[in-house]
């Protein structure tokens, strides 16, 4: 029989590390090599853990390999065969989403290599999960690998039970677990009631629960020795001990309240009460002191946990208030070692359906204060209680069946490509090249022109309409009155003919592969609606050939409560099965927002949608502009009219404070808050958007729009056009063939820097300047 390899993908592991995250991954490791399982562990750490892999590997006898993931530098994109990467800083919807997209190609990297695992798991806490799952639903890598969650404690459920700012990177936090957890392929909870609680907490479907696998993990490594056994202490000598955390979830205030009201109210009682844990928010740690009266100063001990933490545990109580747990493995240690227990019984971990038994193995109160105080005197006056006792399941990897490589569909259905025009025809040419060279051979375009008037614009059209007519691939839709983002859109479905849809604008492209990923997943994932292509935004046709990139776009699928403070669902270009689009159409009464709107409905709607990694999409934009006091009126009144449309219910996994933090974000930068790519709302009919677009679009100087054309027109004649650059530049010209650096960092082109000098001469003389600037506005 074949050894099992499991990577365990975490950034805690003890003894290295504090946290009971580690804990458990410690205690499986160890637990699995002492009974001998067939099992080759390894584990990967971020840089963000100051550990050595070679003592990693020591302590575990040689029998973990420990890898540390380097992670790339904020601005650095990466590019390798299977596309172009952004940056992580890229990811404005949360660092854990570059933080994840780092992690899966680490994990790609080896496996190209050779090293392939046969389980990945990954901790819901963080969602670094999210990329690997993208990738491998892609058909890009981990084909035969199981990427597993285990239910930990995410943030998502956490931050109910601590204050959170309203910043909109909590949604991203959110969402990003939430994805991850519905996106992979085996979920692991320590409890039923856990599962359960996940399940109901973030909205999942009955469905869910079928690839969630309940395991008890090891709890407890070793007995404990005689030595340790509980110390003989009067009653009214013991102390109370808190061995948790200073962290409002594990409510030490309560804690110190009840031992406070337990003083207060038994004058006999002497004991301490002893916080020997961490503390990693000092403005709350104050907090609790705050609460203690000064004249019990002396009875409260605050200790950083060591050598002397057993010790305390075993001569007093040990009391854990903690509103939420997932498992807490020191309410373990603590009941096989002896020690006198009170646990909230609020908290899922110690409910009916945990091993723990009231008035047998512990005392439990109902989480109100007064309740506490009962169980404290319970457990300091009562006698001595039975240990814990519970069964481990062995872990799904020991029984683990290899992934049968997934089937793809010999089908290729057709897809419509619909192009969306509007005075727009001079950039069809790079709409149309991008969309020739597709790897895919079942393409059908559909140019829907939305009223364009421009003569230029009406050539263009003309001789499309040409060569559609003498082939099948190529038609072209009119519509002789402008309808708008919506309208548009909605005439295009109707004129298409494919299986699936994608948009794109005159001036954007897509990359050769993108269809062919798509198609691909979407055809072996029908839980799937679409896929959406993380994109890249270029000014010039030059940058766009060389992939030099002055912005990007990154998604993070079907997320419903951060889709109500931005659309950070996708971007228009997504390929969507046709039959959304017939149940679900743009709503052509809006006048601004329609796509956000769209999609919107349709992740509260619970479809689905897989992102890429890669850089896909390919969008010509202009600089950012600050909105002008009445755009970002205009602004909210979109945003009244967008969640009038909002499904009613919201849909369950939907957190409201999702609301609160939009309008906060807005009031700062309402465009921002809308779109992190673009200080611009989207594209619309109305005027007031157009005045928006126009005001975009001015921020990009007139002066290298048409000094692009010009470059455009000379490159057309391959000799002329390097011995003028030639010239211009004072070195020679480079060979024919020759690629030059295509770094995001290069200098702009040299045509931009000259033409910057003329203006700047220009500048000096207003009259001439404003005579030049009037002609060239009307060539343009």
């Amino acid at each position: 029989m074949s050894m099992t390899r499991v990577c365990l993908v975490t950034d805690e592991l003890y003894p290295f590390t504090p946290g009971g995250i580690g804990r458990v991954a410690h205690n499986l490791i160890m637990d699995s090599q002492r009974h001998g399982a067939n099992v080759e562990f390894h584990v990967l750490f971020p840089p963000t853990v100051s550990v050595q892999t070679a003592q990693v590997e020591l302590f575990f006898g040689g029998r973990v390999k420990a890898h540390l993931c380097d992670f790339r530098e904020p601005q650095q994109t990466t590019a390798d065969a299977h596309g172009f990467y952004p940056p992580t800083e890229a990811f404005r919807d949360s660092r854990w989403h570059g933080e994840s997209l780092e992690v899966m190609r680490y994990l790609k990297a080896r496996e190209a290599e050779g090293l392939r695992f046969d389980v990945i798991e990954f901790a819901d806490f963080r969602g670094w999960a999210f990329a690997a799952l993208q990738e491998k639903h892609l058909g890009l890598a981990f084909a035969q690998t199981t990427l597993s969650v285990r239910l930990h404690s995410s943030y998502g459920t956490l931050m109910h039970h601590e204050p959170n700012t309203l910043e909109v990177e909590n949604l991203g936090r959110y969402e990003i677990e939430r994805k991850s957890l519905l996106d992979a392929d085996l979920v692991v909870g320590h409890l039923p009631c856990i599962a359960e609680f996940n399940r109901r907490f973030y909205g999942f479907d009955d469905a869910w629960m079928r690839k969630v696998r309940v395991e008890f993990p090891p709890v407890v490594m070793e007995s404990p020795a005689e030595s340790s056994r509980p110390f003989d202490v009067p009653a009214t000598q013991r102390n109370l001990v808190f061995v948790t955390k200073i962290q409002h979830f594990k409510q030490p205030d309560v804690f110190v309240r009840g031992a406070v009201l337990l003083m207060r109210t038994w004058p006999e009682y002497q004991g301490k009460a002893i916080l020997a844990c961490h503390a990693f928010d000092p403005e709350f740690l104050a907090e609790v002191k705050a609460l203690i009266p000064s004249d019990l100063t002396d009875r409260f001990v605050f200790i950083k946990p060591g050598p002397d933490r057993e010790a305390h545990m075993r001569a007093g109580v040990v009391v854990i208030t903690s509103s939420y747990e997932s498992l807490n493995l020191t309410a373990y240690e603590a009941s096989v070692a002896g020690t006198r227990l009170v646990l909230n019984s609020a908290c899922l971990a110690f409910g009916d359906d945990s091993p723990f038994v009231d008035g047998v193995h512990c005392h439990k109160y109902d989480g109100s204060l007064d309740a506490l105080v009962v169980a404290m005197r319970k457990a300091l006056e009562g006698p001595e209680l039975a240990p814990v006792r519970w069964t481990v399941d062995r872990p799904y990897w020991e029984r683990h069946a290899r992934e049968a490589l997934p089937t793809r569909s010999p089908r290729s259905p057709l897809v419509s490509v619909v192009i969306i025009n509007q005075d727009q025809g001079i950039f069809l040419p790079i709409a149309l090249q991008g969309v020739a060279a597709s790897t895919y051979p079942e393409v059908e375009v559909v140019i829907v022109d939305d009223g364009s008037t421009s003569a230029f614009d009406m050539q263009v059209l003309q001789r499309l309409e040409r060569s559609a007519a003498e082939g099948e691939g190529l038609r072209v839709v009119r519509s002789p009155i402008r309808r708008g983002f919506a309208g548009a859109r909605n005439l295009g479905v109707r004129a298409a003919r494919g299986e699936y849809v994608v948009f794109l604008e005159s001036d954007d492209s897509l990359s050769p592969d993108f269809i062919q990923h798509a198609v691909a997943a979407l055809e072996a994932r029908q839980e799937f609606s679409g896929v959406v292509p993380t994109g890249g935004r270029f000014h010039s046709s030059e940058e766009l050939a060389n992939r030099q990139f002055k912005g990007f776009m990154t998604y993070l699928g079907d997320c419903p409560t951060y889709a109500l403070a931005a659309n950070q669902v996708s971007a228009p270009t997504a390929l969507l099965r046709r039959t959304v689009l017939e149940q679900h159409a743009y709503n052509e009464t809006l006048s601004g927002y329609a796509d956000w709107d769209f999609f919107l409905r349709l992740a509260q709607g619970g479809h689905r949608f897989l992102v890429t990694n890669q850089v896909h999409f390919f969008s010509r934009r202009g600089h950012a502009i600050t909105p002008s006091a009445s755009q970002q009126r205009q602004h909210f009144r979109w945003l009244v009219r967008l969640f009038e449309g909002v499904p009613a219910p919201l849909h369950p996994s939907t957190r409201l404070f999702a609301l609160l933090a939009h309008s906060r974000e807005a009031m700062v930068d309402p465009y921002g808050a809308l779109d992190t790519h673009e200080r611009r709302p989207s594209s619309a009919a109305s005027a007031s958007l157009e005045s928006a677009q126009a005001l975009a679009e001015a921020a990009r100087p007139l002066r290298y729009d048409v000094v692009d054309l010009m470059n455009a027109a000379l490159k057309r004649l391959p000799l002329v056009h390097p011995l003028l650059k030639q010239a211009v530049a004072g070195k020679p010209a480079p060979a024919s063939g020759a690629v030059g650096s295509v770094n995001p960092g290069d200098a702009p082109p040299l045509r931009y820097v000259l033409v910057d000098r003329a203006n700047t001469l220009f500048k000096r003389m207003p009259v001439i300047h404003r005579a030049i600037r009037s002609t060239v506005s009307r060539l343009t």
